[in-house]
């Protein structure tokens, strides 16, 4: 016998409606519930609540804390910072007495250079290039490049080759090294050295299209060059030209085309940097010495890419590292 429970489950809806009219029917009328929003207040009472804020007079309050808090708030905001002020001192005087204003704390084959000089120019045309550009007998193009030259070279004029105690070491009559008990005194540079053609009053062979460059070895400190023991060390670029006691210098263009247009060079002095300006010790007046490169006949109107390196038994040389070399170009119009 099956049981049918549709008449039961239709009994239940109209109770329930039954119930629902009877819920919401008030003295014989049906009312109808609405919802309303909470009140939100007038424009004094917000007024009132702001003016409380700041500060409330039955409370003793100003902006939600009361005097004694915001004492205390402000001696633990004191002291907080005290500490990490604090801190941070403790922690530079530890650092200040690791460091040594005459050396760097790390030297030799922990440093950046890795006891690996490499060469710097001048002029400089400008910090994010490295062509040097000129026309030829017209000094507002080349001006620029001379002053730079100049500014640079003022620096080695005797006047300013000077110190607090007025020692300087003449170095005209070495040949060789120093001998270790002068390494501490910087060595006075001659900047008859560089030649009688590369001066700023042939406005550095710019002039006449032979321009000068100016190459020097970046300081490594208390880096000393080595010299070739035997001739089979020598490389095969400096065999011709060597001399013993000096770091050489050699510039060639770096594709064969550049090689074709670069011309012929003159170097002052001609054997390089001498051994006898090493080391760099951070000495008063100490001035890194200095090489100039003059082109005798550069191809005009051909930008030529040129590259210089610097030869001693301890120097590694890396045209792509640019250690022990530099690269600029050069642009005669």
């Amino acid at each position: 016998m099956q049981f049918n429970y549709f008449p039961l489950l239709c009994a239940g809806i109209v109770e329930k409606t039954n119930y629902l009219k009877m819920a919401s029917t008030v003295s014989g009328s049906t009312a109808f519930t609405t919802q309303v929003d909470p009140d939100t207040g007038t424009f004094q009472r917000r007024l009132g609540d702001v003016s409380t804020f700041f500060y409330d007079s039955e409370e003793g309050k100003i902006l939600g804390k009361t005097f004694q808090q915001w004492i205390f708030g402000a001696m633990f905001y004191m002291a907080f910072y005290a500490c990490i002020v604090f801190f941070m001192l403790a922690c530079g005087a530890v650092v200040y007495q690791t460091l040594n204003w005459n050396m760097p704390r790390l030297q030799g084959q922990d440093s950046l250079l890795q006891q690996n000089p490499s060469l710097g120019f001048r002029p400089v045309p400008s910090v994010d290039m490295t062509l040097i550009r000129f026309i030829k007998a017209d000094p507002t193009s080349y001006s620029p490049l001379t002053d730079n030259l100049e500014a640079y070279l003022q620096f080695y004029e005797n006047q300013n080759q000077v110190t607090d105690t007025g020692v300087m070491v003449d170095c005209k009559t070495y040949n060789k090294r120093r001998p270790q008990t002068e390494w501490d005194k910087a060595c006075r540079y001659e900047l008859n050295n560089l030649g009688p053609d590369c001066i700023k009053q042939q406005a550095f062979g710019m002039d006449d299209g032979m321009p000068c460059i100016l190459l020097k070895l970046n300081r490594v400190f208390d880096w000393h060059p080595e010299d070739y023991h035997n001739e089979t060390e020598i490389p095969a670029e400096i065999l011709d030209t060597y001399e013993p006691y000096n770091v050489h210098l050699k510039c060639f263009g770096v594709t064969p085309a550049d090689q074709d247009n670069i011309g012929d060079f003159e170097y002052h002095p001609p054997q390089g940097f001498h051994f006898k300006y090493f080391p760099f010790r951070n000495q008063q007046g100490y001035r890194s010495p200095l090489v100039f490169v003059r082109f005798m006949n550069p191809a005009p109107n051909i930008l030529i890419m040129v590259e210089c390196r610097a030869y001693a038994k301890n120097i590694r040389r890396n045209s792509v590292e640019r250690a022990g070399v530099v690269k600029f170009e050069l642009l005669v119009d």
